[in-house]
């Protein structure tokens, strides 16, 4: 009996810490859903109640009047940015399918000649090789035609019934909201007489520190990236540097897709077009990118948020396995909150 006792007081701090996590991962799997409007509509409420006070004291207009008025004005004009990149996306779409041809034709050329130098080179013969390559291509163009596009076109009310879901999310977060900021002094001087939000409330600010941190040193990262495309494509004197240099340094913030998403296609019909310097040219600006990206990831992260970055690579890549898509998120902030809770235990 004194042998079981001792080991589980030997690694009772072990069995503590895999249980908290098991909490941990499970709550933010099944439980977050459905407090998340809340817990959203409680930090908004938070960090404007200074500003609701002053509004209150000086004008006499309601905390849940004004809350509301704020939350509703922001989420009207993300609405219109996301519309108007919706608009953008779309026009430009649109302009690739009206330059069809041009491309078809450009796309033809390169292949014909990739044939006429096999064939100079080889022996083989080149007029074959290549009505094969385009069968392939038209082969693979009809694929698309017949499979995906009416995919797409089927699942529409999937994608409406989303929308609709991220409308009510969003309803419910404002309706919060306003309610929250009634009775928020109320509830916070309750709820601080209770140790267990007292700790709470302090990894909440800690966690709050570090994501800020994050997303500052990811912000400084995507405009550098940003100015190294623009400002390559600009010299290698591509339409559209601007557009595309922009959205290189916006991708190169997404785990596991990066710049490359956007240059490494650019090169490409740069290559299918016969411009073999440009294409070296972007290629080599894809390197430069991938160069800044391991100079300052390093030590703006590591700085930031006290995690080496292959550590936050990994529970990116597990939370994504565990999650799903939301896992790119939730992994480090799982990973930041079990962390947290860990030195609170130590304690």
């Amino acid at each position: 009996m004194k042998v079981r006792w001792a080991a589980w007081e030997n690694n009772k701090k072990y069995i503590m810490a895999a249980l908290m996590a098991a909490g941990v991962l499970l709550f933010l799997k099944y439980l977050l859903p459905y407090v998340l409007p809340f817990l959203i509509a409680l930090c908004l409420v938070a960090v404007m109640y200074p500003f609701l006070e002053k509004i209150e004291r000086r004008f006499h207009i309601r905390k849940g009047m004004t809350a509301g008025l704020i939350l509703a004005v922001c989420l009207i004009l993300i609405g219109l940015a996301f519309w108007c990149l919706w608009i953008f996306v779309c026009g430009h779409v649109r302009m690739l399918f009206q330059n069809r041809m041009v491309m078809e034709e450009c796309f033809c050329n390169f292949v014909r000649d990739c044939c006429s130098m096999l064939e100079t080179r080889f022996g083989v013969e080149s007029r074959a090789m290549e009505q094969m390559a385009l069968d392939q291509i038209d082969k693979i163009g009809n694929n698309l035609q017949i499979r995906i596009v009416p995919r797409f076109m089927n699942r529409s009310f999937a994608y409406l019934k989303t929308a609709a879901s991220i409308l009510a999310f969003w309803a419910v977060t404002l309706i919060a909201s306003i309610l929250l900021a009634k009775d928020y002094y109320r509830i916070r001087q309750r709820m601080r007489t209770y140790k267990t939000f007292r700790m709470a409330s302090q990894i909440g600010t800690q966690i709050g520190k570090m994501v800020l941190g994050y997303l500052k040193a990811q912000a400084i990262i995507l405009c550098t990236i940003s100015v190294i495309c623009v400002a390559g494509l600009w010299a290698c004197g591509m339409d559209g540097f601007l557009t595309l240099g922009i959205v290189a340094g916006i991708m190169d913030a997404l785990p596991f897709i990066g710049t490359g998403i956007v240059l490494v296609p650019t090169a490409l019909w740069q290559l299918i077009q016969g411009n073999l310097w440009r294409m070296a040219a972007v290629f080599a600006i894809y390197g430069v990118c991938a160069l800044a990206r391991e100079f300052l990831e390093p030590k703006l992260l590591g700085k930031r948020m006290g995690i080496y970055p292959v550590f936050m690579l990994l529970a990116i890549y597990a939370g994504v396995k565990f999650y799903g898509l939301s896992g790119v998120v939730l992994g480090p902030f799982s990973c930041l909150l079990i962390r947290e809770l860990y030195q609170r235990m130590e304690e």
